[in-house]
């Protein structure tokens, strides 16, 4: 189902009249308006607000995004559910986030529940409308409306070390469908202590490659240019910030794979805000582009300058 566009009733008294012709349809005018939201102003692009019986009706899309929330709407059911307890990003592909956490310690090792939202633009609809296709002529017995939806959970230390990325499988997901899913999986490691998670999406893959950075990458050097990183963005989340960066290899016979690379970010004024530290060998989620994440706690967004330092 494509962007499902509902409205609001804001309480806003307004002086058009309208008149209602039948029990289930209604006349309405278009109502010009700008939106403060939390002291931003918002452009609701794609979207018309209406004035009908003296309120003002807004899309519940575009004011539960504005506020950070989650929308989706179920043909099935006539239900149109909001959740703003989606925190949990994948760096790579913003069209996926996970949220509601319950980390239960079960002997050495955790058991995860929670959710998934999957967003409209989570699918490549082309490539499902052609397999629906081609599946359907050849075998109309098949069920081509559901699909499996696979990850990784990667759970980080305070000290933004990664404990341990948790793979996950939820069966029988709508395909191509915007939606809210259960999840749930077993890690190999005791959780319990963990500091904050970053999602790794594997199925499904988006329609188009989404860029989250600023188009080209700032890159950031050692002072014995050993390595070299493309910071392609920052991005913060909770406590904590991620980055995500391209990575090289200057002089691979001094940098062993395992050395600590030490990032340090810097305000306009030299004064540091944190930092984060990776390796060479530090496992990449799989893309489209293998772009090395890691973390650090702080906020590092308005960084100005960075400064490198490997092996200590």
């Amino acid at each position: 189902m494509k962007k499902f566009i509902l409205g609001l009733t804001c309480g806003v008294a307004l002086t058009a009249t309208t008149a209602v012709y039948a029990a289930d349809t209604i006349q309405a005018y278009l109502f010009p308006a700008k939106f403060v939201i939390n002291g931003e102003n918002k452009i609701a692009q794609g979207y018309e607000t209406l004035n009908y019986d003296g309120h003002a009706y807004v899309p519940v899309r575009f004011i539960a995004e504005s506020m950070g929330s989650k929308v989706a709407y179920d043909d099935a059911s006539k239900t149109i559910t909001v959740d703003n307890g989606f925190n949990i990003i994948d760096p790579n592909n913003r069209e996926i986030n996970a949220g509601h956490l319950s980390i239960i310690k079960e002997g050495n090792h955790s058991i995860i529940s929670g959710k998934l939202y999957i967003s409209y633009f989570a699918w490549d609809h082309k490539f499902i409308g052609g397999y629906q296709s081609m599946t359907r002529h050849n075998d109309p017995n098949i069920d081509v409306t559901k699909t499996n939806v696979t990850g990784n959970l990667a759970f980080w230390n305070d000290k933004g070390e990664l404990i341990e990325k948790v793979p996950y499988e939820v069966k029988n997901a709508q395909l191509g469908e915007e939606q809210f899913i259960n999840l749930q999986t077993t890690s190999q490691k005791d959780l319990s202590g963990y500091a904050t998670v970053t999602l790794e999406s594997h199925q499904p893959t988006p329609t188009r490659i989404v860029d989250l950075g600023t188009g080209l990458e700032q890159y950031v050097k050692d002072a014995e240019n050993k390595v070299s990183f493309g910071i392609r963005d920052v991005i913060k989340t909770g406590e904590y910030s991620i980055v995500r960066a391209i990575q090289y290899s200057d002089k691979p016979n001094e940098v062993s794979e395992d050395a600590p690379i030490t990032f340090t970010f810097l305000d306009a004024n030299g004064n540091s805000l944190g930092t984060a530290t990776t390796t060479l060998g530090a496992d990449k989620p799989k893309g489209m582009i293998d772009f090395a994440v890691f973390l650090g706690k702080g906020d590092f967004t308005n960084y100005k300058s960075i400064t490198v330092q490997v092996g200590k």
